[in-house]
């Protein structure tokens, strides 16, 4: 799979993700949290090989890490019920994902992988 394909695939599963957390900010209901938890967790394992045939399984090994990290607080959540901290955790990582969702989708993020391909294969 081209390596743009690749990541409107990723995109797609991970602004799904961010859609799952944004409702888990506005209702602290810990099945959304596991809800973004599988989405991510979906988003690595299908696109990890893929990823890793051009060199870049960074993106989908974060998916992973992200989703066990959400899991083990949604777990947490569960077992002694939602805090502040909890709702600033989540806030944060789904900042960042934003962050990367909104580069995908503008085009910025491939833009960058290829300039640093191409810097790998000049140096």
């Amino acid at each position: 799979m081209a390596f743009g394909e690749l990541l409107a695939l990723y995109g797609a599963r991970l602004a799904e993700a961010v859609r799952a957390l944004e409702a888990f900010l506005r209702s602290g209901e810990a099945h959304r949290l596991r809800l973004a938890s599988e989405l991510l967790a979906s988003a690595g394992r299908e696109t990890y090989a893929a990823l890793a045939e051009h060199r870049h399984a960074i993106l989908a090994a974060m998916s992973l890490e992200a989703a066990a990290r959400l899991e083990e607080r949604a777990a947490e959540i569960e077992r002694r019920g939602l805090r502040e901290d909890d709702l600033e955790y989540v806030a944060d990582v789904c900042e960042l994902l934003k962050r990367i969702s909104g580069s995908i989708s503008s085009g910025e993020y491939e833009k960058s992988y290829r300039e640093m391909i191409s810097r790998r294969r000049g140096a």
